[in-house]
């Protein structure tokens, strides 16, 4: 699973259960997730392949019977409406709320990136999202702009909020640091240790394939001179992962094309582990530094007031490190390496201040997020009391 959307998924369900009694909570997940959900106390809700059809039609159905005796739709998303993912698949979401509509559901969109929505297809598609929509939370001010381009300002449905991941609470710091020790990176006196997070969405959008990716060769040229220059010590780790990634990649692919373009001598260790993301976050919670292109990833370091640089794609990114004031601290992938290594290098020097910077910030984060959970909670408190 995606380590931010359990960590949103997570920050809800202990939210609602810690408001609500004799509450069952639903989640639509892939198959091979359902024993982390039960695991957590969530009744797993699945969808079969449509290779087979039989049993396709019998879990829409059952699908359907679980929304109907719902109250409310919560939609954790942190990035799914835009020009990235095009017109039909907003259109498929629309078609879907008018069901959970018709079941009498409250719909919720927890705070997450819009937009653009340059292409004129998908601009009717949103309103009618919003339209039918209970409230739709917008977590960045670009995204805001987006938003009231196709359905006004001060639209009484839509929401600037923090994301709400910003609350989520990780693992103790010692459980991070066992399983960094149980990983087999170096000790090393007097060094930093950098945690990196790659993205394989991030990969799939550069040339080249493997070792010849340019996403690959930019992060390896980062790691040996953080490494060289800095006497540092890395972790790498992905960030959303599936059980097995023998056959389909996933970030810790990417881990392990950069363990395979690395002198093995340097002091670099690869946490290959599906682990939950409480002790990701804790791991990150470990280090000096994070360098990463996963947003939540870039969450879980800022909501422990640990430094971040962010190699992103998208305007989350930049919008996310603007509001902690650290733009400086975006990495491009048409920057030169002389570039990038020198942007590090400012960043290394700053990092007490850069961590002092972002712990009288984000409180103020934490509250927004939470006041979006709690406003939420009740509306649906309402519906059940009326």
């Amino acid at each position: 699973m995606n380590k931010g959307a359990e960590a949103m998924v997570i920050t809800v369900a202990n939210a609602i259960y810690k408001s609500l009694r004799d509450v069952d909570i639903y989640v639509q997940i892939k198959s091979r997730d359902i024993q982390q959900a039960r695991d957590y106390g969530l009744l797993p809700l699945t969808v079969g392949r449509k290779k087979l059809a039989v049993s396709y039609l019998a879990s829409k159905i059952r699908t359907a019977k679980t929304y109907y005796k719902c109250s409310a739709v919560i939609d954790v998303g942190g990035y799914q409406f835009g020009d990235t993912w095009g017109e039909e698949s907003a259109w498929r979401r629309v078609r879907t709320m008018k069901r959970w509509a018709k079941f009498r559901n409250l719909i919720f969109y927890m705070p997450q990136a819009w937009g653009p929505f340059t292409s004129s297809g998908i601009h009717d598609a949103i309103r009618s999202i919003v339209n039918v929509a209970t409230l739709c939370y917008v977590r960045d001010r670009t995204s805001m702009v987006e938003m009231e381009k196709l359905v006004g300002k001060q639209h009484p449905k839509i929401r600037l909020a923090h994301d709400i991941a910003w609350s989520f609470q990780a693992e103790d710091l010692p459980i991070g640091k066992q399983i960094i020790h149980d990983s087999g990176l170096p000790e090393k006196k007097n060094s930093i240790v950098i945690c990196i997070t790659p993205n394989l969405r991030v990969y799939e959008r550069y040339e080249g394939i493997g070792l010849n990716n340019e996403y690959i060769i930019f992060l390896t040229d980062i790691i040996r001179h953080i490494c060289s220059v800095h006497n540092a010590r890395v972790i790498l780790m992905g960030h959303a992962l599936r059980q097995d990634n023998s056959k389909i990649s996933d970030d810790r692919t990417l881990c392990n094309y950069l363990m395979s373009s690395l002198d093995k001598s340097m002091p670099i260790a690869h946490v290959d582990k599906a682990l939950p993301a409480a002790k990701v976050k804790s791991i990150i919670g470990n280090c000096d530094l994070l360098i990463s292109s996963r947003y939540h990833a870039l969450i879980a370091a800022l909501s422990q007031g640990i430094p971040v640089a962010a190699i992103g794609w998208s305007h989350k990114y930049d919008e996310l490190l603007a509001e902690v004031g650290l733009s400086s601290n975006i990495i491009h992938l048409s920057e030169s390496s002389k570039k990038t290594c020198s942007k590090i290098d400012s960043i290394i020097k700053r990092l007490p201040e850069i961590s002092a910077a972002i712990k009288s910030k984000g409180p103020t984060f934490k509250k927004s997020g939470e006041d979006t959970i709690n406003e939420v909670i009740s509306r649906i408190k309402d519906k059940f009391e009326s």
